[in-house]
């Protein structure tokens, strides 16, 4: 008897077992089935591109073509979203891009534009963080800087700090140029040019404000010199005229 109920034991245990191992390998098969459904091609695409965030020079067409350039776009569930951020990083007027998967189809895109600032070196801008990027761009109204590209943060502080120098005083920047010897340039919005050198810019400032007002025929200055410890040095526009006819003639003499 003892015999016959141990049997039945044994088999009822490979029978759940038998059970048992026979769910899990169609549960595994299950899961793998849906593995592959759900990174199979096109099975399941982004069908919606929601775009977020102000945009004054990046249009959304740009961020949407920019997206849909990716062929993982026809997927949602192997689309990466480190991936769509590369992407859309490499857009010239893109600052920051932030995207968030949203089930079962979406893609949220949030854009942070460029916070353009100047232009630099006439064929580049620079952003608020001092930082030079190369984009397309409409007629902006922007103070123009200049100078080695590793100094552009410098300059745009620099020019900042003129700025809240000059524009109480009645005087707007027009341009801020930093030599290669790294000396200070600045133009006016009255084409004055101020040659400031490297020190004691503040001071200079101050003398050319103090100076200024009081030299005659103020129309025809050219540029200021104030690299003195007292004093300034004025070019005129007639000179600089006369000297470029002279130039002309020594040149047509040579070639004569």
């Amino acid at each position: 008897m003892s015999t016959a109920v141990a049997t039945r034991t044994r088999l009822g245990f490979i029978s759940g077992l038998t059970f048992f191992l026979m769910v899990l390998a169609a549960l595994l098969w299950g899961l793998w089935q849906l593995a592959l459904w759900m990174t199979a091609a096109n099975q399941v695409p982004v069908n919606s591109l929601i775009i977020q965030g102000e945009h004054r020079y990046l249009s959304r067409e740009q961020v949407r073509e920019s997206v849909l350039a990716l062929p993982e776009v026809g997927n949602f569930f192997a689309l990466e979203v480190d991936r769509v951020q590369q992407q859309l990083l490499a857009l010239p007027w893109v600052y920051q891009a932030s995207i968030r998967k949203q089930w079962p189809d979406k893609l949220r895109v949030y854009i942070v534009e460029q916070p353009v600032a100047a232009f630099w070196n006439r064929n580049a801008m620079v952003n608020t963080h001092g930082e030079v990027f190369r984009a397309e761009h409409p007629e902006l109204d922007l103070v123009s800087l200049s100078g080695p590209d590793e100094e552009a943060g410098r300059v745009l502080e620099e020019y900042r700090s003129l700025q809240r120098f000059l524009q109480p005083r009645g005087y707007e920047i027009e341009r801020v140029h930093l030599t290669p010897r790294l000396s200070w340039e600045l133009t006016l919005s009255n084409g004055v040019t101020l040659i400031l050198g490297r020190d004691d810019i503040e001071a200079r400032l101050q003398r050319f404000i103090d100076v200024y007002p009081g030299i005659a025929e103020r129309e025809r200055i050219a540029y200021l010199d104030l690299r003195y410890d007292t004093g300034l040095a004025v070019g005129w526009k007639q000179d600089e005229e006369t000297d470029n006819d002279q130039e002309r003639g020594t040149k047509s003499d040579r070639r004569a």
